[in-house]
């Protein structure tokens, strides 16, 4: 069970302590379900007022709250003070003990590192190398000459295929798969026939990659994610695709094979990116965008097809009132003829 007193989340946070340093928290709840033995934090000053009712045993503000009678400790960032208490709690509720189950079925020519862990079932063929402190859970599937870094973790029903590198410190949740071949067909004579793709994934280190994503391999090069990118639930990265350092993939997003993002770029849920295009470093694409162009460093976009945000919030505005300008515009032009008629009449 974790449990943590005051004085050690505050020295975790480095955070000025405000109250008692020896209470117990054995928990991390929102303001409004907190109870006596829990942590809770107030992320915004608009929180303040509620805060104060709040009946958690310790609060990590960013200020003294007045009214508040439990232990409060004071961080200039709180959400990334209660990330670290998080991951303590994460650690210890699932991280799995070393050791090899006996059903796995591990080929004479893998190498594993210390203190690795195996689930029941999982599969590791000639040539793969794990590295140390790597989490293997049950069912997952490790392909020839495919490399896991140290402390990196596969959930179960992961594939990774052949030839896939995979950085320290990554996570890669349920029912992903890395290194699958690309989808390229060129058309003869009516059929399509496929172009095998025999290039592999390299994937740095501190990536995470959620539940039913898929990464493929590169048709002749590698596709590459950086370091420290952030992939959530059902997205498609297409063969040759290089993403930079940092960069923030939300749900459903879609890049089409060769397309290039740089350092820092967000995706929004539901954007979809064609073939070949660059995104430049520190772009932000909005929910929904679809991208058929270059995008330039920094830019923002909104829409289908994507526009400078601003441009498409006031195409969306002027939308509204389509039906009120149709119905004016008819009216305008029964005037005119009705002015038509009337010049003829009298000429």
């Amino acid at each position: 069970m974790f449990e943590m007193t005051a004085q050690e989340i505050a020295e975790m946070a480095d955070g000025e302590l405000y109250g008692p340093g020896d209470v117990i928290i054995r928990g991390v709840r929102p303001l409004e379900e907190a109870g006596e033995t829990d942590l809770a934090f107030v992320a915004k000053e608009s929180l303040s007022e509620k805060a104060a009712r709040c009946r958690a045993a310790a609060l990590i503000t960013p200020r003294v709250i007045e009214g508040y009678s439990g232990t409060q400790i004071l961080c200039g960032d709180p959400e990334l003070a209660v990330s670290q208490v998080l991951g303590r709690i994460h650690e210890e509720l699932f991280s799995r003990r070393p050791g090899i189950s006996e059903s796995a079925c591990i080929d004479a020519g893998a190498t594993l590192g210390q203190r690795v862990s195996v689930g029941s079932h999982a599969v590791i063929e000639g040539g793969a190398v794990i590295g140390d402190d790597v989490t293997i859970y049950p069912l997952v599937y490790i392909g020839r000459r495919s490399r896991i870094g140290p402390r990196t973790t596969l959930h179960p029903h992961v594939t990774i295929c052949d030839e896939v590198e995979i950085g320290s410190d990554c996570s890669v949740d349920a029912n992903c798969v890395i290194g699958g071949g690309g989808f390229r067909y060129v058309q003869r004579d009516g059929r399509s026939i496929e172009l095998r793709h025999v290039g592999g994934v390299r994937v740095g280190d501190g990536v995470d990659v959620r539940v039913l994503s898929s990464i493929d391999r590169g048709m002749l090069q590698n596709t590459v994610v950086g370091d420290g990118v952030k992939i959530a639930q059902h997205c498609e990265i297409a063969h040759n695709c290089r993403i930079g350092d940092h960069c923030v993939l939300s749900g459903y997003v879609r890049l089409a094979g060769s397309v290039t993002l740089g350092k820092g770029v967000m995706l929004a849920a539901d954007v979809a990116i064609v073939d070949h295009v660059h995104v430049g470093d520190g772009a932000v694409l909005a929910a929904g965008s679809a991208v058929i162009a270059d995008v330039k460093p920094g830019e923002r976009l909104l829409g289908a097809p994507a526009r400078p945000m601003m441009e498409q919030i006031r195409i969306v505005a002027l939308e509204g009132r389509l039906p009120e300008m149709y119905r004016r515009l008819r009216e305008l032009e029964e005037e005119v003829e009705s002015l038509k008629k009337h010049l003829g009449e009298t000429a």
